[in-house]
Parts: structure tokens; sequence; C-alpha cells
């Protein structure tokens, strides 16, 4: 279910839009009913975009993200909450950034009635954002934490912060691989397209990629 991708530099540049576009067209075989994706920029800005429908018959909006120094990208297999309502599908607000969730949150309206929580989507992966913020700790602990609560069936989380710039990349069952090229890494669910020699993340071990 749903399928994610990302991007961190070390070097200063931004991602080959050309390999971006690759890897995007592959994830869309995990998700095609939207897509989304949120970035960095090289002025520390963070942005976001997303839309119904699949990605690659929009590959060239991926360039709005051509300085991007992270990013995090989703595509939709929607399971809760309707993709023509374009704020169920992801990335979702976070603590002043943006994640994406690859996974199904089953007991999703139980949580939100345990801790109280106040959902504005139908989509159960809003409610691992809605975690984060209401825990306590550094945000680094809020993240694992909440994804711990919430595996109860496999999931991958990345998640996007600004100032200073940082991507949290965390699974818990479900695949998250990463490629090396150039002083930039790739992220995604599904191998093809990685570049470089490509390693599968640690099962629940989170990465802080931190600028």
């Amino acid at each position: 279910m749903c399928g994610t991708f990302g991007f961190v530099s070390f070097n200063g540049k931004g991602p080959s839009i050309k390999r971006l576009e690759k890897i995007a067209a592959v994830t869309q075989r995990r998700g095609p009913h939207a897509f989304g994706f949120a970035w960095v920029d090289s002025r520390g800005r963070i942005k976001s975009f997303k839309q119904t429908g699949k990605i690659t018959d929009h590959l060239g909006i991926l360039s709005l993200a051509h300085d991007a120094q992270f990013l995090i990208g989703h595509c939709r297999w929607a399971t809760h909450g309707a993709p023509e309502n374009n704020l169920n599908n992801h990335p979702h607000t976070v603590d002043g950034g943006w994640f994406v969730h690859n996974g199904v949150i089953s007991d999703h309206r139980q949580i939100v009635k345990d801790h109280d929580l106040h959902p504005v989507t139908d989509c159960d992966s809003e409610t691992l954002g809605l975690l984060i913020e209401s825990g306590a700790g550094n945000l680094r602990t809020r993240c694992i934490e909440a994804v711990q609560y919430a595996s109860g069936s496999p999931l991958v989380f990345l998640g996007v912060w600004s100032r200073p710039g940082r991507l949290i990349a965390l699974r818990s069952g479900n695949p998250l691989s990463i490629g090396i090229c150039a002083g930039r890494f790739y992220l995604a669910s599904l191998q093809e397209g990685l570049p470089g020699n490509v390693v599968q993340i640690a099962n629940n071990e989170g990465i802080d990629f931190s600028g």
C-alpha cells in the first residue's frame, strides 16, 4: 500500500531531476491514486505540492524541487479517505514540517480516541503526525515513539523540516532502501531506479539526516 521516496544532499547540489523522475515512476507502482512531495530548498524554505492522479502524468512538476536539499515524496494507494479530497493525500503536516507514510494504521480511530486527537482529514496516516505533535521529548524521539505506537502493521515514515533542514526516515517492516551517488542520497520503497550501491535501511532504526 502506497510508496515513498526521498532525497538528501550532502554537497549542496539539488537532485538529478531525471533520476527523481525515474524513482517516482517506479514508486507509482505502489500507488496510482494521488501523489505529493515536500522539500527544503537551497535557501532553507520548506515547500510542498500534492494532487490527485498519477505522478507519471505530471513528472515535470518535480522540477519545482530542482534545488532541494531534503525531499520526501509519496505515491498513494487510497485506503482511508477519498483521493479526490486533496486533504487526504500526502504529505501531511507535522510540527512545522511535512511527512509521508507508507502502510495502513488499522486502529487509527482508536488511537484518535485514546489520545484525544483532532484530525481534519479522513486519512489514517494523519494520526502519525498528531501523535508526534502531542508527544514529549525531541523531534526524533517523538517520531520513533509515534511509529512504534502505530506499527501494528508494517509502515515507513519520512518527515522533513527546515531551520535547520533535516529529514527523518523510519521503517517498521515495510522496505525502505537508499542509494548514494555523488554526495547525494536517494531513498525509495522500491529499489529499482536508485543509483549506486543500494542498501536497505535497518528495521526499527530511525535515521536523522541533518543539515
